[in-house]
């Protein structure tokens, strides 16, 4: 039986870094849109800029982007356990994992956000994270949404902050580059 390998970005924190840095610049430019339909996409976005960064910094503590579930299937020679795997797409149990690895990672981060009269303002950063989970779950195919309130120029602005306090735990593995 063939042994799975780990894909050669599984550790990489600078490839995923980029990549979150490219998702949440694009993002930020279709909120800028007066194109309603393109903050669908720009929501998405804004997403999985968020997950790949907290994968980077999850990378960066040590951590390898891999389905814990399919561990057993890995050659034993790469040393990974369940325990060493990043994985999902959920934003707070990935903020949690970084909160348990780095203790200056602070999900009741007051955010400062002056209240917005559309949605109900996030308060900490777990509040924050919290409205851009449905981005992912009930945006990217067609679902009947559950717990999307909306979409506004007003996630660009939380993105903005959330994406603020979660660049530095990867930011110094992608450079300036």
């Amino acid at each position: 039986m063939t042994k799975l390998k780990l894909d050669k970005y599984a550790r990489d924190a600078r490839t995923w870094g980029r990549g979150a840095e490219i998702n949440y610049a694009a993002s930020l430019e279709l909120f800028r849109s007066d194109n309603l339909v393109l903050w669908f996409p720009a929501a998405s976005l804004g997403h999985h800029a968020l997950e790949m960064g907290f994968k980077a910094a999850l990378i960066c503590e040590g951590l390898t982007v891999f389905n814990p579930k399919l561990v057993s299937k890995l050659d034993p020679a790469t040393g990974l356990l369940e325990a060493d795997c990043a994985w999902g797409h959920e934003l707070v149990p990935l903020a949690e994992e970084l909160a348990a690895q780095r203790k200056d990672f602070d999900l009741d981060l007051d955010l400062g956000l002056p209240p917005i009269p559309v949605l109900d303002s996030p308060n900490t950063l777990r509040d924050g994270l919290k409205i851009f989970e449905p981005f992912f779950s009930e945006l990217r195919y067609p679902v009947e949404m559950k717990e999307l309130k909306g979409i506004g120029r007003e996630d660009a602005w939380i993105l903005q902050v959330l994406f603020s306090v979660l660049r530095p735990f990867f930011r110094s593995e992608i450079g300036n580059n």
